[in-house]
């Protein structure tokens, strides 16, 4: 019977883990002109971008030195050599060696595209221009009402419905290919954040359209990345679903840009979208159709415990610690006594070290502050602190200048920290 009871809630347990994720982030986004402009931190330098899921990543050419692009070595697109989805002028690829987006989305090694001359995207105050590529391990979810990007893992926020949901397919350029219906006629477009009004038609099928549906007037069109122009012929499309919402005066402009046919941004005025790369699945629904609970509603915001190894960002630590952008010397203006190490996933001492590490935050629970910092998401704060081996860590005084140690030394930082930072 005991053995029955076991087997039982296992089973239970394991049915209701499915429906948890390990990691959720709530993360602000601003609109500007109805384009999505997110910040991301690149090699260590926080810069905005537009988010355009019919993209790809691309820098304007003055963000090559503003954001410490190594010029002298080319990177690639494997299986590419131009914008996939829409006409866009493009010169040399190189490699964007960080870049984080919030506390865990990371990517290294990030092959970009530099742009043309592009104005429009100068006036829109942007660095350059990001897709889905960041997201292929996570499920992606933008609220374009609230003004924010979710990004959960594995699944989706909980609040998104099971039976709003449809399949894409992600294609060459990492191209979500996603389900439209027009009079019950499927149609699969390229999802796009960035081209204006609902549905964009290339040339020949706006041409093939043009037989079913009738003549609606002069809409806005995206030509590349410019700004929009309003002469973009236009029909009505009756009957439109996207997933299970039926989408009102549903209109498709000729967009000779573009390469593929695509679903606009126009989309994200109607609901709630979520990217489901792992699973290819896609779901939709109106803002008010589900409430969001409290725990997946609030922006991410780092929390510290007393008695853990709490991991930081950049931006923590200079609102938080020593904000190094001022000038002057550093000094703990914290209030209590810090220990930051730092680490990477590929260090194996590392790796040992951390278990014991949060032996001693749990120790000097209540007296130390224990931190810790991913060397490989922060290098601007490893380059402006001098960390280059691993792991290094900081002892740092209440009021005090950091004493630095480098090594898994365990026995030479419980010394520090007697003699150093706690009080005689």
């Amino acid at each position: 019977m005991y053995l029955c009871l076991i087997v039982v809630c296992s089973i239970a347990a394991g049915a209701g883990a499915q429906t948890l994720n390990n990691m959720t982030e709530v993360i602000p986004f601003k609109t500007i002109d109805g384009k999505i402009i997110v910040e991301a931190v690149v090699n260590g330098e926080p810069a905005d971008f537009v988010l355009d899921l019919a993209g790809h990543n691309a820098l304007l050419p003055e963000a090559l030195k503003k954001l410490r692009i190594h010029t002298d070595k080319e990177g690639t697109f494997r299986s590419f050599q131009d914008f996939q989805f829409k006409k866009v002028q493009t010169g040399k690829v190189y490699e964007i060696e960080t870049l984080a987006l919030g506390n865990n989305t990371f990517q290294s090694d990030l092959p970009a595209f530099t742009l043309a001359d592009e104005p429009y995207l100068r006036k829109l105050g942007v660095m350059g221009v990001l897709n889905s590529v960041l997201f292929q391990t996570s499920v992606l979810t933008i609220d374009m009402q609230r003004k924010r990007i979710t990004i959960t893992q594995p699944y989706r926020p909980s609040y998104m419905k099971l039976n709003h949901r449809g399949s894409f397919e992600l294609t060459t350029g990492a191209g979500i290919l996603c389900p439209l219906s027009v009079q019950n006629k499927p149609v699969s477009l390229i999802l796009d954040t960035w081209s204006e009004g609902l549905v964009n038609l290339t040339e020949e099928d706006f041409n093939a359209w043009s037989a079913q549906y009738p003549k609606g007037s002069p809409q806005k069109i995206s030509n590349g990345y410019k700004e929009a122009t309003p002469e973009g012929e236009s029909l009505k499309l009756p009957e439109t679903v996207f997933i299970k919402t039926k989408i009102e005066n549903a209109t498709a402009v000729k967009n000779p840009s573009l390469k593929r046919s695509v679903l606009g941004k126009n989309i994200l005025d109607r609901g709630i979208l979520s990217i489901d790369y792992l699973h290819q699945k896609i779901y939709f629904q109106p803002f008010d159709l589900a409430p969001i609970p409290e725990a997946e509603a609030k922006v991410t915001e780092v929390k510290v415990e007393d008695g853990k190894m709490n991991p930081i960002t950049r931006q923590y630590f200079l609102e938080n610690i020593f904000d190094y952008r001022k000038g002057g010397d550093f000094v703990n203006e914290s209030g209590l006594p810090i220990v930051i190490d730092f680490w990477a996933t590929w260090c194996a001492p590392c790796i040992r070290l951390m278990p014991q590490m949060e032996e001693l935050a749990e120790k000097y629970k209540g007296k130390i502050r224990f931190y810790k910092v991913n060397a490989d998401k922060e290098k601007d704060l490893c380059n402006y602190l001098g960390v280059k081996a691993l792991p290094t860590l900081f002892f740092i005084p209440a009021g005090g200048k950091p004493i630095v140690e480098v090594g898994a030394k365990l026995e030479k930082y419980v010394e520090i920290i007697e003699e150093q930072l706690l009080p005689d």
